[in-house]
Order: structure tokens, then sequence, then C-alpha cells
């Protein structure tokens, strides 16, 4: 093998050298698309696409009185939660509704506030979702709790003046070391004075949005406060959200109209999250890093395409004569392909070892964690259980070099057959003719 590889590299040295310097700028180039798409086609983790979302806006004024007394249009009380609920869920299609106050810190929103928790003298940080107690939280997105732990509804229930918090499964293994954790305590020492919260339930892990990779979270009841809320609502197995908008978005929003709010804007949770990502640049940075890998992938195919052809015609000759001597067209495309094989093989191993002298001296250390600054990540994960495969230098590393191994390859072998094909189909006269 090592006198064949020899043999090869002598022969072709300037393909060699053009695939070595291809291989490198190759891992830069499909780096940023390898882990997009990867994150892309991460699952949420709850059923989003039966959801729609809406805003509302305050409609009403300071004046307004009810029952002789004059009531402030911005307060929220629990007399006018269920009645935006109960005229949400009336409507035909719509299984339930939740409303909540603030975007900061809710699911849909990619930038979450932490909670530093306290276990046995450790303390870390976890994402925070506040959610308005008693008004289908769990029920309404469609997380799942771990067995267990006590149903979507009844933790929907739990009361913000019981200090009971619900963690993901992510959080749970984080804090303790397993999800199996109901009735455990923490301290939340974020707040003055500190809480000693009581954990009432596990939830499978889910993502807050689209560009967002944290799955530890801390789940908090809160009291609702304002009436200039937004809605999540549920609707019914089946029922397309994009259609039921469109036919009937107009009667959910005169739904949602009250003496005190209304529903401003109503869309499909799905448009919600994708509007989110395009407000942030995600998506002209995703859509950028695969027109640029798509874009490199075309010409490097015709580089590659053309270089080959201009090796393959110097050998239309030797084709000619092997099959004189009765090689078969097959046996001849096989020694090409498994000759360009072998180079393009020796070629991407230079390559990358090359790139990974450059990656590796990216690395830094910070809270005793390591981060390369090189390779290509869309967050930072504050906790070892958030991480996937792009936040750790060697796993990020070999997929990625394995991936551009085989487009290479791929590409090297589409762009041998095509002009090689062509050559060994010539008649054997017009081959030897071939200077």
């Amino acid at each position: 093998m090592k006198t064949i590889l020899n043999k090869i590299l002598n022969a072709n040295s300037w393909l060699f050298l053009e695939l070595v310097i291809i291989t490198v700028v190759a891992w830069a180039v499909f780096d940023p698309a390898v882990v997009n798409l990867y994150y892309r086609n991460l699952p949420q983790g709850y059923d989003h696409g039966q959801l729609l979302y809406a805003e509302t806006e305050v409609n009403g004024t300071w004046s307004e009185v009810i029952d002789g007394i004059p009531q402030d249009p911005y307060e929220m009380t629990e007399k006018r939660r269920d009645q935006i609920l109960r005229q949400l869920t009336s409507v035909e299609g719509v299984e339930s509704a939740y409303l909540y106050e603030q975007e900061y810190g809710a699911v849909g929103y990619s930038r979450p506030a932490f909670n530093e928790c306290v276990v046995g003298g450790d303390t870390l940080y976890l994402a925070n979702i506040n959610f308005c107690s008693d008004a289908h939280f769990f029920e309404t997105y469609g997380l799942k709790p771990l067995p267990g732990s006590p149903s979507a509804a009844e933790l929907s229930r739990l009361s913000y003046q019981d200090q009971q918090v619900v963690l993901t499964r992510s959080g749970a293994i984080a804090l303790f070391g397993t999800a199996d954790v109901v009735g455990r305590h923490f301290t939340i020492s974020t707040f003055d004075p500190a809480i000693e919260a009581t954990v009432a339930g596990v939830v499978e892990d889910f993502r807050m949005s689209m560009s967002n990779t944290i799955r530890s979270m801390i789940i908090k009841p809160q009291k609702p406060q304002y009436t200039s809320c937004r809605y999540i609502i549920r609707l019914k197995k089946g029922v397309n959200a994009q259609r039921f908008d469109e036919e009937h978005g107009k009667e959910l929003i005169g739904s949602g109209q009250t003496g005190f709010s209304r529903i401003s804007r109503l869309t499909t949770f799905d448009e919600y999250l994708q509007r989110l990502e395009l407000d942030e640049g995600r998506t002209q940075e995703v859509n950028r890093s695969l027109a640029l890998a798509l874009f490199f992938l075309i010409n490097l195919m015709l580089a590659v395409i053309g270089t080959v052809w201009l090796h393959a015609k110097r050998r239309t000759e030797e084709c000619g004569v092997r099959r004189a001597f009765g090689a078969t067209r097959g046996r001849l495309l096989f020694d090409i392909l498994w000759r360009n094989a072998l180079l393009a093989t020796a070629a991407v191993a230079v390559g990358l070892v090359i790139y990974l002298n450059y990656a590796h001296s990216g690395i830094q250390v910070f809270n005793g964690e390591e981060y390369c600054e090189i390779l290509y990540t869309i967050d930072a994960a504050i906790l070892p259980t958030d991480k996937a495969w792009p936040e750790h230098f060697w796993p990020h590393f070999l997929v990625v070099s394995v991936i551009v191994y085989l487009i290479l390859l791929c590409t090297v072998l589409i762009g041998t057959a095509i002009p090689t094909l062509k050559i060994i189909g010539a008649k054997i006269t017009d081959a030897l003719k071939e200077e």
C-alpha cells in the first residue's frame, strides 16, 4: 500500500497539493453549515405545530367602573383571567389557552434569565421560566411530565405561595445527578432572602426557541399582575394552525376582546418562532452559511472535474493500450477511481492535520471549561448537561472532519467518473491515437 501510494503521489503531486488546500478551506466553509443544520433540526421538545400566538394591548380607561368600583385596566385579576380563558376556549377548534405577562424568560424567547441554585454547597445556574399559576401552562404547551411526576394539569395548578418548582430532565440531572427528584429541596439564592424550593415535578427537556440550546431549566409559578399579556392557544388534534388562523383568526380576535384588553396580533407559533429568529439575525446567519457551503460545493465539483479531466486525458493512450490487451472498461474505471480515492484520502488526512493544529490553537479555558474560538457554535452552554457535540472540541472536530472527507471523496469520485467514462468508452483505435 505504501509503494502504491508513493507512486500515486509522485504522479499526481500537484493534484494532491490542490486537494490538501481544498480540505483546509472546505473545513472552514462547511463547519458553520453543518452546525447550523444540526441545531435547526433539533426537536423543540413540545408540539408547537398546534399552537397559536397572540399579543394584546390594553383596551380600557382609568375611569372604568365595575360594580361601582373604579377599575385599573392594567391590573390582572382572577376574574379577568378566567373571563379571557373562557372566551378563547369557547371558539370551536381551540383545546386550551395560556396567558403570560412578560416575554422575557418565557417559552419562545431566546435570552432567558438565570437563577442561582445551591445544592449541597455547589452553586449552579439554571435558566428560569416563570408561568402564571392555574393558567394551563403545561397542557397548552404540551410539556411532558416524567414518570413519577404529577400530570401536566396538576403542575399547572401549582401555587406561587408554596415555593414549589418544576425542573426539566437536564435541570434535575445538573442539580442532583438524577431525574428522580420529586420532593427534593434546593436553595434559590438569586432572591433576597433566598428561597428554599421543593421539586414538585420533572418534565422532558425542551428548547425555549429555535436558536436556544439550553435545556437545564427551573420553572416557577407566579401570580399574573397585568392585563397587557400574551396568549398561547392550543388547537385540537388534527386542526391545522395555519388554516385555522386564516379561517377563524377574526373570530378568535373577537373572542379575545374585553372591556380591559384586546388581541392586537395573531399568528401561528411557528411563524412567531421564525420571526424571533429573523429579528435576532439567526435566519440570515443560517442562510448565509448554507448558501456559502452550496456555492463552494458547486465550484469544488467543477474544479475537481476540470482537474481530473486533464489528468484523465493524459492517460487516454494508456487506457487504449490496456484495453487492447484485454482490460475491460469496468476494470479500468475501478482502477482509476480507486487510485483517485486513495489520493483524496491521503490529501484530506494531511489537510485535516493542518486544520487540527490551527483549531487547537484557539482553545481557551474559562471556569474549568474548554472553549474553542475557531470551531463554530451558536451558543455557549453554561452547564455540561446542556452541551451537544458542537460544544466539545474533539466530537466537533471529528464529526465535521468525517463530513468534509465524505464530501470531498464523493466529489473526487464523481469528478473522476464523468471524464473517465467518456475516455474508456471511446474506440481503442481512437484512444491509441491520443498523444
